[in-house]
């Protein structure tokens, strides 16, 4: 039995299972191919610490091993601006963007909470614990190289 919690920010990557994906960027990337553009919510101006699958599949690998009971863990490799994700997506998929997004017309098209909370706020942590007590070290820190290099897989 596990006795740790883990707590993932928005995973990326493309994991080894079959029509699955993460939230947030496969949702920006259906939206973007839809309608040509690559939008981020409001400015942009949002940071989401985030981790690739590979780094999440080893954190989840230790915690089985090493963890304390009742020890508390956020997993996080790295985070980035929507701005930045945003221009890299339209770059990678030769689309127009990066472009803003008012909230209201986000919400016509995610729904409230999506575009509110999933894509138009801040949300920042750090794993130190993961890395100080499991030992982890993730071999992925960057969303922006793995959007420039391996998005369009």
């Amino acid at each position: 039995m596990l006795d740790a919690v883990l707590c993932n920010t928005p995973i990326y990557g493309h994991g080894t299972v079959p029509h699955t994906a993460s939230v947030q960027l496969p949702r920006l990337e259906r939206q973007a191919r839809k309608s040509g553009i690559v939008r981020h919510v409001g400015r942009g101006l949002n940071i989401w610490s985030n981790v690739h699958i590979d780094d999440v599949v080893n954190i989840y690998r230790l915690a089985l091993d090493k963890p304390p009971a009742g020890t508390f863990y956020f997993v996080e490799s790295g985070e980035a601006q929507f701005r930045d994700i945003i221009a890299a997506m339209a770059k990678t998929l030769h689309l127009r963007g990066p472009e803003d997004w008012p909230l209201e017309d986000a919400i016509k098209e995610w729904g409230y909470e999506m575009a509110s909370y999933g894509l138009g706020s801040n949300s920042r942590v750090r794993s130190k614990r993961t890395r100080e007590i499991l030992g982890w070290r993730p071999s992925r820190t960057s969303v922006i190289e793995w959007i420039e290099k391996d998005l369009i897989a």
